[in-house]
């Protein structure tokens, strides 16, 4: 069958759907595991600005894809050592005991390995040298799936963030090219291209995640930072609030939200804001 009888099918399909209909089933037809990345696939890279990024983001879900023999690892962006209001502790200790919260906090979670860009915190500007940094990591681990900051969320000002998540869907749709970054190649690593981007701190998820069962290691997680997170009933309402709207959503009492994008649809496809 040739490709405008193909064509006429999928239309003959969609006849009488609304818009987003037709957008769903176009979508679920091309990519039928995209509800199913966080069952199906066992090797994830989140990408987090700062540590703690990942663990607040996303923590619930990671601690169900290491429970599950899954193979997850942090790469941190920044080294978080201006997350602080006390003047008295200077950038660089703050930077060495933030190191320390994170590595306590993922290994409660699972987390098979974290890798350090050490990026200066509040001063992430330049894409493409992040970019760069992650395609390498990405062609060292070989995720199915990259977590990453939604770096489109409305009214996001902390340019760490913005920063992150766009470097992350660059590096999604370069990585696979093998002169880009070419002395990766030379080094001996090959190009390779995730399956999947899962954004989360998104205002536009479109894959829910179930966390009323690891929900509490969340907040054991979070309270290991406890440069970030001193008082646990702080975080322990932070974390039900975010967890109870994304389950709202999602029908759950608790989840974490996601917008999963195929990585080949990172590049000219419109209505991508509405899957």
């Amino acid at each position: 069958m040739g490709f405008p009888e193909v064509s006429k099918g999928l239309l003959d399909s969609v006849k009488g759907l609304s818009f987003e209909e037709s957008l769903k089933y176009i979508v679920s037809l091309l990519y039928p595991d995209i509800n199913r990345v966080f069952d199906i696939h066992n090797v994830f890279l989140c990408v987090q600005p700062h540590p703690d990024d990942c663990d607040l983001g996303a923590g619930g879900t990671i601690a169900s894809l290491t429970s599950r023999g899954f193979d997850v690892y942090y790469l941190t962006v920044t080294d978080g050592r201006l997350g602080t209001t006390d003047k008295s502790v200077y950038p660089e200790f703050l930077a060495s005991i933030r190191r320390r919260e994170q590595a306590e906090a993922a290994k409660l979670l699972g987390v098979k390995s974290i890798y350090w860009l050490d990026f200066r915190d509040a001063e992430l500007s330049d894409t493409l040298s992040v970019r760069s940094r992650i395609i390498t990591y990405i062609r060292k681990l070989k995720p199915s799936v990259v977590l990453a900051p939604d770096p489109y969320a409305p009214y996001e000002a902390h340019s760490d963030h913005i920063v992150t998540g766009r470097a992350t869907l660059e590096a999604l749709i370069l990585s696979g090219l093998p002169h880009v970054n070419d002395v990766d190649i030379r080094e001996g690593l090959e190009a390779f291209t995730p399956r999947f981007a899962a954004l989360y701190y998104t205002s536009n998820p479109n894959v829910f995640r179930d966390v009323g069962e690891t929900i509490n290691v969340k907040i054991e997680a979070l309270l290991k930072h406890e440069s970030q997170f001193k008082d646990r009933a702080l975080v322990e309402f932070i974390v039900s609030v975010y967890a109870a709207l994304y389950g709202k959503l999602a029908k759950l009492d608790y989840a974490e939200g996601f917008k999963v994008i195929p990585v080949e649809l990172l590049h000219v496809t419109p209505f991508l804001d509405k899957i």
